[in-house]
């Protein structure tokens, strides 16, 4: 008692504005109100206040401001200098917190004393006798719960039963506590979604019952009463895990008997959709909804090869009423998922040892995965080895026997050995033109000739309507790649 006397010297009057997360929004609880100023307010005395909260008196020390009929109930119990510090509830606010939320088993003893020494400090011995108190205490105001809307009405209603005894100094507040009878017994019933067990440690000392991994608490209010649990006392945090629920809602169905059953049920939040992005493979559209119809088409994309390949990233996978597989893209329309539609833009094969340029204007080497740098030039159809896949999300990169990086993206390399074409002879008379569309003509070559190949390109590469012609890149331009134009020969 020692502790508790000294602190109720030393910390001035009871703040009952801000008390409790149960009894009025949490947040308050760090946040100092301002006194209304009442008439003579610059004389305050050491007084001993009486303040009659239902049955239960409350005899501070304090400094008062002159109690005059002009001041509410919040002024009495947020009176000047009432917060320890400037900024915390006083001492008798807090007690009495922890005390209606144990007598309604929303706290164990144990939480409301570490309530109560969160704010005011102390250590083992202080904490100790803090939970005492507070069993021996806390049965008092069993079969009661406050009615916080009346209470706030009560501390806006001018004070009307107060007294001044010059012989004792002490001013005398009847201040009744607006309380109700609790009349809904509910039965918590705490448990995973995935079926595993609640941690033990995570639950000691809340007075929650744990058997089998599955926890069960008993707790009492009144029907239509809310409780706020900001502080996770009775619903307690798990770690790895999100509750369906941070408050309960009293209800008995106008059957008092009843028990009320509640579920509190704690699931591993979904992982973050990691966007990614695909390729077309074949011809295909783009729809406003995943529901595809003609109707709602946006874009045509025609079959392309993989170097010119349209890109799409997707930032959602779903699924039509009719069950196929759709990709959401990140302005919202829709394509097919289908793999003979589409498959991921980078390459994921951890086994691959080769990889082979297929790109028309080849790629390059990188000292590292950002491709900050450019070193070394490889021509479409060189041939590399790799010796490690990395990965940066959905981005793909493959590091060579040297330590250099290269791009793991399909329309750029392959892990398949492409036809590679030496040589071709013209069935015909072919002609040499400027360019990959075969427009501009350079020059005209007769049956039989033979051209010597140092690649390959296809027109319309960029325009996603028109599939395209491969074509022979050689010395001075380009010819046709149309097999019956031309024939391999090696």
């Amino acid at each position: 008692m020692k502790f508790l006397q000294k602190i109720m010297t030393t910390l001035i009057a009871c703040s009952l504005l801000l008390v409790s997360s149960f009894l009025l929004p949490e947040s308050l609880l760090d946040s100092h109100i301002p006194v209304a100023q009442a008439a003579n307010t610059e004389d305050s005395y050491e007084t001993n206040v009486f303040i009659y909260i239902a049955d239960h008196e409350v005899d501070m020390t304090t400094e008062t401001p002159a109690v005059t009929s002009q001041m509410t109930g919040r002024d009495i119990f947020s009176s000047v200098d009432t917060n320890f510090q400037g900024q915390q509830p006083g001492f008798e606010a807090l007690i009495l917190t922890a005390q209606i939320n144990i007598a309604n088993n929303l706290w164990s003893p144990e939480q409301g004393a570490a309530f109560i020494t969160s704010f005011i400090g102390g250590g083992p011995e202080e904490q100790a006798e803090l939970l005492s108190e507070l069993m021996a205490q806390s049965p008092a105001f069993k079969g009661h719960a406050l009615d916080e809307p009346a209470f706030q009405s009560a501390l806006d209603a001018p004070l009307s039963q107060f007294s001044y005894d010059e012989a004792s100094n002490s001013f005398r507040v009847d201040f009744t506590m607006p309380m109700k009878p609790v009349d809904t017994h509910m039965k918590i019933t705490y448990k995973t979604s995935d079926g595993s067990a609640l941690p033990a440690s995570t639950f000691t000392d809340t007075g929650i019952t744990l058997a089998n991994g599955i926890g069960t608490k008993v707790v009492t209010g009144f029907s239509g009463q809310t409780y706020t649990d900001t502080r996770h006392a009775l619903i307690p945090e798990v770690p790895g895990y999100t509750a369906s629920a941070n408050s309960i809602t009293f209800n008995n169905n106008d059957d008092p008997d009843k028990e009320q059953n509640v579920t509190i049920t704690y699931r591993r939040p979904a992982p973050a959709f990691q966007t990614f992005q695909v390729y077309g493979k074949q011809k295909l559209y783009r729809y406003q909804h995943v529901d595809f119809k003609k109707s709602e088409r946006i874009r045509k994309y025609a079959t392309k090869p993989s170097a010119y390949a349209p890109v799409f990233t997707v930032v959602n996978t779903t699924q039509s009423k009719a069950g196929n597989p759709r990709y959401q893209l990140s302005d919202g329309s829709y394509i097919t998922a289908k793999s003979a539609y589409v498959g991921k833009l980078f390459l994921g094969d951890e086994t691959a040892k080769t990889l082979y340029v297929t790109s028309p204007k080849g790629i390059w080497t990188h000292t590292d995965t950002a491709f900050s740098d450019q070193l070394t030039h490889l021509k479409q159809g060189s041939k590399v080895t790799v010796t490690k896949l990395v990965r940066d999300r959905s981005t793909t990169r493959y590091q060579l026997a040297d330590g250099t990086f290269v791009t793991g993206n399909q329309r750029y390399v392959t892990t398949a050995k492409p036809q590679w074409v030496t040589r071709v002879k013209a069935k015909g008379g072919r002609n040499l033109y400027s360019d990959v569309t075969l427009i501009h003509r350079l020059k005209h070559y007769r049956k039989g000739h033979i051209f010597n190949v140092t690649g390959w390109d296809y027109s319309y590469g960029h325009n996603q309507l028109i599939s395209g012609t491969k074509r022979y890149k050689v010395a001075g331009g380009y010819i046709t790649g149309n097999p019956k134009l031309v024939k391999i020969v090696d």
